[in-house]
Order: structure tokens, then sequence, then C-alpha cells
């Protein structure tokens, strides 16, 4: 009976069998294969949300500091990828809080064939605001033009001759809300 274990034993010990290899080599093939093909795109996907992220926390910050340092933020954007905030001191100058640059190769750019977001703020201009420019948030928490007048406006972005980067960004004058969209190929998705 000991012989038999022993024997057993020593089985158990040798390792996996050439089958077996092969079979997991074949798995890890398929994987590597099917995420070598994905990997391009989902890299192209994640940069364009980065820089959306960029743009969205820009005006989020400028919108906060009007409201808690009660002085207007003036944003300005900057073809063809940077964003300055400034605060307009009392009783006069100005100061810049922040100058951010997209990454990426992320430009404000719009995309041929492609529409307007759904909430149809305007698509005239990759930063479309209405004509103003720059843009102002006010101490009570509005985006208006430099007259005070709330303006709501759309800033599109991308990266050259790759429409899956695509991103949208909205701002709704009376309450500064911002939304975020993305390109899918097909339509804009929040």
């Amino acid at each position: 009976m000991s012989g038999r274990v022993s024997k057993l034993v020593a089985r158990a010990d040798a390792g996996f069998s050439l089958l077996e290899t092969i079979a997991v080599c074949a798995i890890m093939a398929i994987v590597l294969g099917m995420s070598v093909g994905f990997y391009p795109q989902a890299v192209q996907i994640v940069r364009g949300d980065a820089d959306l992220r960029i743009v969205y926390w820009e005006l989020k910050l400028a919108r906060d500091q009007a409201i808690t340092q009660r002085r207007s933020i003036q944003v300005v954007f900057t073809a063809p990828n940077r964003i300055t905030t400034i605060r307009q001191n009392l009783p006069a100058g100005t100061t810049v809080l922040s100058t951010a640059v997209l990454e990426h190769n992320m430009r404000f750019m719009l995309f041929a064939g492609q529409p307007d977001t759904p909430d149809a703020f305007g698509r005239t201009a990759a930063t479309d605001f209405g004509g103003a420019a720059p843009v102002v948030f006010t101490p009570d928490g509005m985006l208006t033009d430099v007259n005070g007048n709330p303006v709501n406006g759309t800033v599109f972005l991308g990266q050259p001759g790759k429409p899956i980067t695509s991103r949208a960004l909205t701002v709704f004058g009376p309450t500064a809300t911002i939304r975020t969209y993305r390109w899918n190929g097909a339509q804009w998705r929040r």
C-alpha cells in the first residue's frame, strides 16, 4: 500500500502536463489579443475624460471662488487649449487665479457631423457662450457676460482626427449648473 501512495505523491509533484500548459497559453493569447485591440481606443477615451475634468474643475473652481470671495471671476478660453480664471479686485484691478492647459493634444474644437448637445446652448464655435467672451461668474453664482446678463454656453473639446475623444461641457447661466457629455460615436451621452 505504501508503494502505491508514493507513486501517487510522485505524480502529483510532477507538475503540469504539456496539454494543460498549452491550454493555459492559448487562453492567455486570446485574452491578450482582445485587450491589445481595445487598448488604444480605451486610452483615447480615458484621456478625453481627463481633459474634460480639467475644464469642469476650472469652471467649478471659478464659480466657487466667486461665491466665497464675493468677487466676480472672469473665465477666458484661449485657443487652442488654455483656460484662465481672473478675479476682478475691488475697487479696481485684476488678479490671475489660475491657468490650466489641456493635455494629451486636446483642444477646444468641433468635429464635423456632430450635433449640438442635448442642452442645445449652441454650436457656432468650440467655446460658444452666445457671443459673450469672456464670461464671468458672479458672487451670486450666475454665469454672465461682462454686462451682467446671464449666458448659457458650451465648451467642445477633442483630439484632432479622433472623434472618440470628443467631449462637451454645458453651463446654464442663471444657476451656473455644469453638465458634461461624451460622444459615443452616434450621440452625446452624460
